[in-house]
């Protein structure tokens, strides 16, 4: 009897002792847990200050970086403000010569009609009365200088500034090119230093009547003391965390802007009676000079008499003159670091009550347990009943997707055809119906090749069944026939099902309509290979063409190629005057008459805004005239005017020839074209140039001379 009980009480005893054992061990790793944690978090404490530091210096960086960068935008600005008034002013100028001119020159003598375009701008200032105009000869004599008269008459060519920089020759240089202007960057006497020159930037163009060069320009660091004062005004309004801002200062220690002390701007606390202050604003200056970095030192903060540790970055502005200071108070870390002690303390005595809490259930749980084993026999009969629930379920499951399966067949968005080993249909899914047209009792039983198209030739399906054969799957497009006769592109994927003979069970057929696909591929090679505004041939086409047919020609001897260069004159005024739609349509109404004066061997493109190349292909017999003929044909076609609604516009266009000669590639023969275009440009335009062995010009021909033989 007593050993029974024993015997009973042997687990309850057991189980006691190792509830206990838990316990004991729960509370020594709470009481470790503890202490662990609070030097955990002293050690965080102390990282937690290096970090703060590093990311005080990081800030800071950042800071001074976007400083540095607004600072030098804004000195940006100036030179491209200072290119857009010079270049509106000289536009307005050459609006006032052309309405003269226009107005007076069958009245006047050449002589009294330039006297009348110079005196009419001798007296115009602008720029805050710094800004004049004036004008020179190709040749570099001076034709009006107000501020210089003694010089008019005098050639000016060899006039060089302090860098060896030829002034003239510069603003001759600026209007060199297709359009005639541009800018010219030189360095003359300041006006209010006639000992030291400055930098200077002017803007050019060319009055066409006379050839002039018509300008002004004006002294960049005018433009830059303009946006000093909102310089200034960015430096006041920066403000980063609670008592993070900026200062600038010139290199002898003077205050120019402050975010807060703005009241003393103008002071040069070098010397400073507070001998606290004047060392600091001292250390500012030679770190300045010393390459710039970071320095601690005390300094005053806003409506406090008492001094603080403060952080600052120092970078120095050489190219201004000027140190830029980026400063953060360290008590903003001082209030930082108290703060996480605090919650660093809030923190401990949460995990202790949490711990508090945890041993107390865990105790309880421990006292459960004895309930628990007595009750063990009973849960391993009901993990027995459980795997036995799970095994069922899993049969439902097999069961439940099976039935997927067949859902997922029915439903799938691809048509799916399964075949016997004598590739005689047994099942389709609706997707076939709807991919093919025909119903599924059309099909079952039926050989796939009732699909078929006239597109895939006997070896196409014979090399098809060898790879099925050889590797058990083919994939690739193919063409095949609806229900209603139409032929349509699929994307077909066969596969073989053996059995574990190696016998063929069945063949499984899936695939999918790729019309849309293929009508995409279609548009995307038209947009790649063609101009979007005049559906002419791109620059890719042309090099691509000119390359192949250059090929053929060295292999083959002929025929001859000839690449013609047509570039709109003054195409820039019509989108000036009328504006870039009726400029759209002109260029269209070009591509058109280029079209219709060449032969289907020939080939248009548009390879710029309004630049077109025309690649013929001719009789290489040594006799040009076929050449000449189409030149005339293209040049009679592109100096008649358009009509655009109510509007007539008169257009002109410049044409560069160049024939391919032996051994000379696709880039040679374009620079030829290209050196053809640009001396028609400087000998009139309206014009084609040959360039070449042969070179020749052609102008302005008759209808006559146009037509083809």
């Amino acid at each position: 009897m007593n050993k029974k009980n024993n015997t009973t009480r042997f687990p309850a005893q057991l189980l006691w002792g190792v509830s206990f054992i838990i316990l004991i061990l729960l509370l020594s790793q709470t009481l470790y847990f503890f202490f662990s944690t609070k030097n955990q978090y002293q050690q965080q404490l102390v990282s937690l200050r290096e970090n703060l530091m590093q990311s005080q210096r990081k800030r800071l960086d950042a800071e001074m970086a976007d400083a540095e960068y607004m600072i030098r935008q804004m000195f940006t600005e100036a030179t491209d403000l200072l290119k857009r008034e010079s270049r509106l002013q000289t536009r307005q100028a050459l609006q006032l010569m052309n309405s003269l001119y226009q107005r007076y020159h069958k009245q006047l003598s050449e002589a009294e009609m330039k006297q009348l375009l110079v005196e009419a701008l001798r007296q115009i200032r602008f720029f805050d009365g710094r800004g004049y105009y004036f004008i020179d000869q190709m040749d570099g004599t001076a034709v009006l200088l107000p501020i210089a008269p003694e010089m008019e008459g005098r050639s000016l060519l060899n006039n060089r500034d302090d860098t060896g920089h030829y002034i003239m020759r510069g603003l001759i240089e600026a209007v060199s090119n297709t359009q005639r202007a541009g800018f010219s960057s030189y360095r003359w006497y300041a006006p209010d230093n006639n000992q030291v020159m400055k930098d200077k930037i002017a803007y050019v163009e060319v009055f066409e009547p006379y050839n002039w060069i018509v300008g002004t320009g004006d002294y960049l660091y005018r433009f830059e003391d303009d946006l000093k004062p909102r310089i200034y005004n960015y430096i006041r309004n920066i403000r980063f965390g609670h008592t993070g801002y900026f200062a600038l200062a010139n290199n002898d220690g003077t205050l120019l802007a402050s975010g807060v002390t703005p009241e003393l701007e103008g002071v040069n606390f070098t010397d400073d009676p507070d001998p606290r202050i004047r060392d600091s604003a001292q250390t500012v200056v030679e770190t300045a000079h010393n390459g710039g970095g970071y320095r601690f030192y005390d300094w005053f903060r806003p409506g406090e008499s008492t001094p603080s540790k403060k952080l600052s970055l120092i970078q120095p502005l050489h190219d201004r003159g000027w140190i830029l200071i980026a400063g953060i108070f360290q008590d903003e870390l001082s209030e930082l670091l108290l703060t996480q002690e605090q919650s660093r303390d809030r923190e401990i005595r949460t995990v202790v009550i949490k711990q508090v809490i945890a041993f107390t259930i865990i105790g309880l749980l421990a006292l459960l347990l004895t309930l628990t084993y007595s009750r063990w026999l009973q849960s391993r009969f009901k993990r027995y009943e459980n795997d036995i629930h799970k095994q069922q379920t899993m049969l439902r499951n097999t069961a439940d997707s099976l039935k997927l399966s067949s859902l997922i067949f029915e439903s799938a968005y691809e048509g799916i055809i399964v075949s016997d080993a004598d590739n005689n249909i047994l099942q389709v899914n609706s997707a076939v119906t709807r991919i093919t047209g025909y119903r599924q009792d059309e099909l079952i039983g039926k050989n796939p090749t009732v699909l078929a198209s006239d597109r895939q030739d006997a070896g196409f399906y014979r090399r098809m069944w060898q790879s099925l054969d050889s590797e058990g799957v083919w994939r690739g497009e193919i063409w095949n026939q609806r229900k209603n006769g139409e032929v349509y592109p699929e994307w077909l994927s066969i596969s073989v099902n053996k059995d574990s003979s190696g016998k063929v069970q069945n063949y499984i057929a899936i695939f999918y309509d790729i019309t849309q696909r293929k009508e995409l591929e279609q548009q995307l090679r038209s947009m790649a290979e063609t101009d979007p505004l005049t559906g002419l041939a791109n620059r890719r086409t042309l090099m691509d063409s000119l390359n192949r047919d250059l090929a053929f020609k060295e292999r083959y001897q002929s025929p001859g190629i000839a690449l013609f260069f047509v570039d709109l004159d003054h195409f820039k005024a019509i989108n000036d005057n009328y504006g870039h739609d009726v400029g759209d349509t002109v260029l269209s109404e070009v591509a058109n008459r280029l079209t219709n004066c060449l032969r289907e061997s020939d080939l248009a493109c548009r390879v710029g805004g309004d630049e077109f190349v025309v690649l013929s292909k001719f009789k290489d017999d040594g006799d040009s005239r076929q050449l000449h003929q189409l030149s005339r044909r293209l040049l009679s076609e592109l100096l008649k005017p358009v009509r655009f609604a109510d509007v007539e516009i008169a257009i002109s266009c410049s044409i560069g020839v160049a024939v391919h000669h032996q051994g000379e590639d696709a880039f040679e023969l374009m620079k030829s074209a290209d050196q053809g275009l640009y001396m028609a440009k400087h000998q009139g335009r309206g014009r084609v140039i040959f360039y070449g062995d042969n070179p020749g010009t052609i102008v302005c021909p008759s209808p006559a001379e146009a037509e083809i033989p």
